[in-house]
């Protein structure tokens, strides 16, 4: 696995005339994608920024070489991040969204269940994206009871999935 780029924050629109931009963080605490200098975009190109204010949802920062408005207008909808080595390893009963891509999904019983796809937040808790191994997408709560082990040496998730129940409806 090479070193994935782990998005930090989102440029969303110009700030002011003079280049600025505002930020939307997605980094826990939220002020802290700015500890990282540089920071770089998907491309792996270096982006040095300075954090000037705040704003509703975000971050008011100016990026060096970026003087106007029109220029700042560009970078709408740029990803900013760093590679996953630079994050410090998370806590325990922690995990980066980056080490979840990818790994194997098991059932208890070891049988091989799928691989995971994504990671969702809808804002009701995290939802794992499996593709299973005959092909299909399904969604799982991301629950210790859900993925009972979690092994990130083995890159392995054991998945205990809820037993869905069959509704009858009021004519049979």
């Amino acid at each position: 696995m090479s070193d994935p780029f782990i998005c930090l924050a989102v440029i969303t629109s110009p700030h002011g005339v003079s280049g600025r931009m505002k930020i939307k963080s997605l980094a826990t605490p939220p002020e802290s994608f700015a500890q990282f200098s540089p920071l770089y975009d998907p491309s792996g190109a270096p982006v040095h920024l300075r954090v000037t204010g705040t704003a509703a949802g975000g971050f008011i920062a100016s990026i060096e070489g970026v003087k106007t408005r029109e220029e700042a207008a560009l970078w709408r909808g740029r990803k900013l991040g760093v590679p996953r080595s630079a994050l410090p390893e998370p806590e325990d009963g922690t995990v980066y969204v980056a080490d979840l891509i990818g790994m194997e999904v098991a059932t208890e019983s070891g049988a091989a269940f799928g691989v995971v796809k994504q990671l969702y937040n809808f804002g009701a808790g995290d939802i794992l994206e499996i593709i299973t191994t005959d092909g299909r997408e399904e969604m799982f709560s991301f629950t210790e009871v859900v993925f009972p082990v979690r092994d990130l040496a083995r890159r392995r998730l054991t998945i205990a999935p809820p037993e869905i129940l069959a509704v009858k409806s009021p004519q049979g």
